[in-house]
């Protein structure tokens, strides 16, 4: 098995080659750690190596994967993978990039837990009211959304998918004291109607989150929302 992993070191960009025999249950991590063993200057993150961390998010034949969670028997082909670094992001050294937009992200869109504390009584939700966002929890911030996001092409101050997960998350829970459509209107003011719904997003989600859905019903809790909110200025595909 021929495995090709594309170097980015102070400017200069190459592939390097190596042959490995086949292992059937082996992981992509699994495969750059046996290609760091015969080079130790091959670079790439990886913590949890259980799929909750999201930092080893790299490109396997052109597709945006968990390295940790997937297996090379589903991406070889003529006995080949590719390993490259993610899309749309600022490359660092290797398969490493800056991860540093979500905490800026996050600051920016406001996007923590609004409460009301008060010492003589719980703040207390249905199991009803905790399924309305419960999957949206699931959301580890990998960004591999992020990084297969056709809208980014487009607007680069699209904010990305897994941002209105987020959104998401706190605009359905009962709990959360912040004002609804002031969410709203921050999320409109980041892109909340310029996804061009490509769904690429849906397709790499390693939790199985679907982001488009969530930007839609965030549009639709938009008091001003309308089926004429898509026309040509925000709608890629008008």
């Amino acid at each position: 098995m021929k495995v090709n992993i594309k170097r980015y070191l102070n400017g200069k960009v190459w592939f390097e080659n190596f042959e490995f025999d086949f292992k059937e249950d082996e992981t992509i991590l699994e495969l750059l750690d046996r290609a760091k063993n015969k080079n130790r200057s091959i670079t790439y993150r990886s913590f949890c190596r259980s799929s909750i961390c999201g930092t080893c998010a790299v490109k396997v034949n052109d597709k945006t994967v968990l390295a940790c969670k997937t297996k090379v028997k589903d991406f070889i082909e003529h006995d080949e993978i590719i390993i490259e670094p993610v899309d749309r992001s600022k490359i660092i050294k290797d398969l490493v990039v800056d991860h540093s937009y979500i905490e800026k992200a996050i600051k920016q869109n406001k996007l923590w837990f609004e409460d009301e504390i008060r010492n003589d009584m719980e703040n207390l939700q249905t199991p009803q009211e905790l399924q309305k966002y419960e999957k949206q929890t699931d959301c580890i911030m990998c960004m591999a959304c992020y990084f297969e996001c056709e809208a980014l092409d487009y607007t680069p101050e699209f904010a990305g998918p897994f941002i209105f997960t987020k959104y998401f998350r706190f605009v359905f829970d009962s709990r959360d004291k912040s004002d609804t459509q002031q969410r709203i209107n921050l999320a409109k003011e980041n892109g909340l109607y310029n996804c061009i719904n490509c769904q690429k997003c849906v397709m790499v989600c390693p939790k199985g989150l679907a982001s488009a859905f969530d930007i839609q019903m965030l549009q639709k809790s938009d008091i001003n929302y309308s089926d004429s909110s898509f026309t040509p200025e925000n709608s890629m595909f008008f």
